[in-house]
């Protein structure tokens, strides 16, 4: 799928539902107490902390010790003669070529860096020439849409979701590679879990104060 459209129907789905979406408010600090639990100037019954690879800085003060560090993967588009149908992953290269539009994005690597880094052209180059020996028809020359994204890497592999030591503060990250895939059930089990106060067997494992 596209990503970017996944994530923008997403947000439609929740502001055709009655909520709101705040835009371009840094949000430092999670402040809790009796009263509530207040974000940027803003009182909350409850919040879910679910910053990718910048989960670490918020969720650490409510016991969250497991360090969540960004794991980054590249991509570009490009035009190619014959665009496939679907999806084509070369597992031994570990290059995903995905149909967007009338385009081929084509996606890979892992590097371990600041999540705010810029992105490394070096690495496009070397995603570039993995897909050369994969792609017959492909224009590689003529890129277009080159990006870096942190995806949240734990150090066991499993993600964070559940109650941190706050009964109004949870926390969803951790996924790794697996966002798109078991965001909604996250979403499913972790809304149950804020309005019954009950911990799905299912979260035992992934506990984000293990």
């Amino acid at each position: 799928l596209n990503p970017a459209a996944f994530v923008h129907s997403v947000a439609d789905a929740v502001q055709s539902r009655g909520g709101t979406i705040v835009r371009d408010t840094d949000v430092d600090r999670i402040d809790d107490s009796a009263g509530g639990v207040r974000i940027a100037g803003s009182s909350f019954d409850a919040v879910v902390v679910a910053t990718g690879a910048r989960l670490n800085k918020l969720a650490r003060p409510f016991g969250v010790k497991r360090l969540v560090q960004a794991g980054r993967g590249y991509s570009f588009t490009v035009k190619v003669d014959h665009l496939p149908v679907g999806p084509v992953y070369f597992p031994a290269q570990r290059v995903a070529c995905t149909p967007v539009g009338d385009r081929l994005r084509v996606a890979g690597m892992m590097e371990f860096r600041d999540v705010d880094a810029a992105l490394d052209p070096r690495r496009i180059q070397v995603l570039r020439d993995a897909a050369s020996g994969l792609l017959a028809g492909a224009h590689l020359d003529e890129r277009e849409d080159e990006w870096v994204g942190a995806r949240p890497c734990t150090a066991d592999g499993l993600p964070l979701i559940g109650q941190s030591t706050s009964p109004r503060v949870f926390i969803a990250g951790g996924h790794g590679m697996w966002g798109i895939t078991l965001g909604p059930v996250t979403g499913k089990l972790l809304a149950r879990q804020i309005v019954t106060g009950q911990t799905s067997t299912a979260l035992r494992a992934v506990d984000p104060l293990r």
